[in-house]
């Protein structure tokens, strides 16, 4: 008897849990091979190369995104989680200070970190240098530093005055086509868009007036979720166009 309860408990768990699929980004964009947790089952998953993650749950379930070089980052499951692509932005942790639970915050030598957060730092050098400096010792980031110091600025302050424009059908068009995550795949399984309605679909999102702000690499999250917004409202007038 005891054993046909346990079935019966595993097996309504198992029939309630659904799926949420999302995407897992920092500042600089897509995060592959990351754990998301689901702490409440005890059971986690890990994202694509796309930055793409597909997890069971349970409404109430806790999912959490957790790494020593990202602030930790849990939320509770709603219902909205299953019926919606869920975008999760995670920050960079302080690279000076590990904090660990107790409220105390111990420096630990970068020699120490784990491999993760080893290349996080390597990448952020590389990125940031200006916000480094070379330490004692430090023959190989030296050299990057100083080339760094020259011309990463000029091109920053270049793009910063790019004059903005209003997106139209071909610019959805083409970007739809060549994005390597934002693309024609993305639109028909992700935002729902029938493949035959693309096209009336881009011409709906010209009349949305978005700008070529959108298009820069660092607003890869706020053009995701303006296209979820107008896929939202766009097939809910699909019933009369059909």
């Amino acid at each position: 008897m005891k054993y046909l309860l346990c079935l019966f408990i595993i097996c309504s768990a198992t029939v309630n849990a659904q799926k949420i699929t999302g995407y897992v980004y920092n500042s600089e964009g897509i995060i592959p091979n990351f754990k998301v947790e689901n702490i409440s089952k005890g059971f986690y998953v890990e994202t694509n190369a796309e930055g793409k993650f597909l997890i069971s749950a349970n409404l109430g379930d806790s999912i959490s995104f957790n790494s020593i070089a990202y602030d930790y980052y849990v939320f509770v499951v709603k219902q909205s989680h299953f019926e919606e692509t869920t975008v999760v932005e995670l920050k960079t942790s302080s690279l000076e200070e590990v904090k660990i639970t107790g409220g105390k915050n111990f420096k630990v030598p970068v020699e120490e970190l784990d491999d993760q957060l080893l290349k996080g730092i390597r990448s952020d050098i590389s990125k940031n240098s200006l916000a480094y400096r070379p330490s004692q010792g430090n023959l190989i980031e030296a050299p990057l530093y100083l080339a760094r110091l020259i011309l990463p600025k000029k091109n920053k302050t270049a793009i910063a005055h790019k004059a903005e424009y209003n997106l139209r059908f071909e610019h959805f068009e083409a970007f739809f086509k060549e994005d390597d995550l934002i693309n024609e795949e993305f639109l028909t399984n992700e935002l729902l868009i029938p493949k035959k309605y693309h096209v009336l679909f881009y011409y709906f999102l010209e009349t949305k007036h978005y700008t070529s702000a959108l298009l820069e690499k660092n607003q890869t999250l706020e053009m995701i979720s303006r296209l979820q917004e107008s896929a939202k409202e766009y097939r809910e007038e699909l019933p009369s166009k059909q």
